[in-house]
């Protein structure tokens, strides 16, 4: 079709139709491997490429996202932020915020993504945002990308829950891992709930069936769970060792048994070959588009040179017809103006969801800290407050798409061409709407526990009024004791009641210390959070916009184009003698059979962008 849209000398179609190609020679299928702390995510991707490409060890974690591609030899490379800038607060000069890549070997970027649970905030990691690893495994060549995410405590009342959830919303699959240790948990379900909502595929793992002999207990009851919560998901038991052994042994009886092979088969097969297929049928029907366009020229020439008489009225309609072509091109043509009012309430209407969606959660905060002793429950606020936020953004994002939708069919609607086929050539572009891994940094908490809120309250003054009080009680009571020995009794009831009044006194004193402090941290969260949720949502808001109008811009210069050719096909048709007329109009049926049989040819094929 390149090679027809070169002949024809229609450039823009070229252009269309070469990018469309260069879609399916370097398409890819990002899969997100995601769940609960040690339960196996790097050791599946480890047997499933039958390498270790991720780091795997019995107490250390993965830190950061670490994204597994095809690569012709091995190659890993970290991502960190980019450095903060010497330049002063009114420099003309903006910070840098591009992130740098450093290249590194496989083991040393498992030393630096990997730490303990309790050094998982250590200095050695917060420069680090990602890291990804290049290997030579035919499950890749074709495409395949796998994201080993961090490990989550708690599903959704994690704060790495963020991260999880948005390179889910960017995947083309997600393969959520558990263990045949025990059942799936109430986080586990609550979180496998919100991915069957954001990703088009969700497969469930369930390793380490080699260590747990009653794992079909477990998968059984797994899949009644999943019943009950309205969840169709397939559920593959999978054996790391066994599979490492079989492949070392050339037992491929043994591998079967492992379960590897089927979830690659699920993975190559289903969920590649699925995404491959969707991009063949959005270039078929760009093919068919721009043979549609090509054969309408011919078309009209044909008609031209068939019937003279008609040729003039003709002529009136293409005129017409390119008049409407043209006015869709112009600033002022409806669809533009549709674009961005549409644009503009939309921008709105997410504006105030996410404001009034936070606004609300920092109400229920100071609510709930109020009515708490945070040295004693600090960390059960800090999981009640990442699940509200992570909640919060979710339905934010659910929201995004629902606008998305919502812009694309009233734009195309607005369109004056056929909308159904421009909300076709559509797909491609608002495929992935809300992109495909983190742009930036989630939100940082900071990790405060029950002895800092204890120290903060001392630092406050309560204990050492405490100590003063009660010293200052004892020395009178010796003084007093000297004095008068028989009032001594009534003396020291006094001063334990006092005492119990001044230590109470003391106590709220620091609970009201504790909240203060509790709260701000809370509150420093929320406003990161807002910080960064509104920057993604208008970065996704800008994609959308940017896809719509750069998409239709082009359908409209196409358009415009075709009308202009057919207008002077008809008037080179009227100016041609009858012997040039009669010998062109051979030429033109020739060319028209030709087409038509190209359009069957591409539709059968699928992809109709070959040169």
């Amino acid at each position: 079709m390149l090679a027809e849209a070169a002949r024809r000398r229609r450039a823009d179609l070229q252009a269309r139709l070469a990018r469309e190609r260069g879609r399916l020679e370097t398409s890819t299928c990002l899969v997100a491997v995601v769940g609960e702390f040690k339960k196996g995510k790097g050791t599946l991707i480890n047997a499933l490429l039958d390498m270790r490409v991720c780091g795997t060890d019995p107490v250390a974690t993965t830190l950061v996202p670490t994204l597994v591609r095809y690569a012709p030899r091995a190659t890993a490379t970290l991502q960190r932020a980019a450095p903060a800038s010497d330049a002063s607060a009114d420099s003309a000069v903006p910070p840098s915020t591009h992130p740098t890549d450093e290249p590194v070997t496989i083991t040393a970027l498992h030393e630096v993504t990997q730490a303990a649970a309790a050094e998982g905030r250590g200095a050695s990691i917060t420069t680090v945002t990602g890291a990804e690893i290049g290997i030579p495994r035919r499950l890749l060549e074709s495409g395949l990308l796998l994201l080993d995410t961090p490990g989550l405590n708690g599903g959704l009342a994690d704060g790495r829950a963020t991260a999880t959830l948005r390179a889910a919303a960017g995947a083309d699959a997600v393969v959520f891992v558990s263990d045949a240790s025990q059942e799936l948990t109430a986080p586990e379900l609550e979180l496998l709930r919100r991915l069957v909502r954001l990703c088009p595929a969700v497969v469930l793992a369930l390793a380490k069936v080699d260590v747990y002999p009653h794992w079909r207990r477990i998968r059984d009851t797994n899949l009644a769970h999943l019943r009950r919560s309205r969840l169709e998901l397939p559920i593959f038991p999978l054996a790391a060792p066994l599979r490492h052994h079989a492949l070392r042994a050339g037992r491929s009886d043994l591998d079967g048994e492992s379960g590897y092979p089927a979830l690659a088969a699920i993975l190559r097969d289903d969920i590649v070959g699925g995404r491959r297929a969707r991009l063949e049928k959005i270039a078929a029907e760009a093919a068919a588009d721009a043979l549609g366009q090509m054969l309408a020229e011919l078309e009209t020439e044909r008609a031209a040179l068939a019937d003279p008489a008609a040729a003039r009225e003709l002529r009136a309609r293409l005129e017409e017809a390119e008049q409407r072509a043209k006015g869709m091109t112009e600033a002022a043509a409806t669809w533009r103006q549709a674009l961005g009012d549409r644009s503009q309430d939309m921008t709105a209407r997410l504006r105030d969801d996410l404001d009034n969606r936070l606004r609300n959660l920092e109400s229920a905060v100071a609510g709930r800290i109020e009515t708490s002793e945070p040295a004693r429950d600090w960390d059960d606020l800090r999981g009640w407050l990442y699940r509200q936020t992570n909640d919060a953004l979710l339905t934010h994002r659910m929201m995004i798409r629902s606008e998305a939708e919502a812009l694309v069919t009233v734009v195309t609607r607005e369109f004056e061409a056929d909308s159904g086929r421009v909300r076709a050539l559509l797909d491609a572009a608002t495929e992935r709407p809300l992109g495909t891994l983190a742009e930036g940094q989630d939100p940082e908490f900071q990790q405060v526990g029950g002895v800092d809120l204890l120290a903060q309250g001392a630092r406050g003054g309560g204990i050492g009024l405490m100590i003063v009080s009660v010293g200052g009680t004892v020395a009178t009571l010796a003084g007093f004791a000297t004095a008068s020995v028989l009032l001594a009794p009534v003396g020291i009831g006094v001063l334990v009641v006092l005492g119990r009044r001044t230590i109470a006194s003391i106590r709220e004193n620091e609970v009201r210390v504790h909240r203060a402090n509790a709260l701000k941290t809370a509150r420093e969260y929320l406003a990161e959070t807002r910080r960064v949720a509104a920057q993604d949502s208008a970065t996704a808001r800008e994609q959308i916009y940017r896809n719509l109008r750069d998409t239709l811009t082009e359908q409209a210069a196409e358009l415009s184009t075709s009308a202009q050719r057919n207008k002077e096909a008809s008037a080179r048709s009227i100016k041609a003698t009858w012997e040039s007329r009669r010998a062109r109009l051979a030429a033109v049926e020739a060319e028209v059979a030709r087409l038509r049989s190209l359009v069957g040819t591409a539709g059968a094929a699928g992809t109709g962008v070959a040169p």
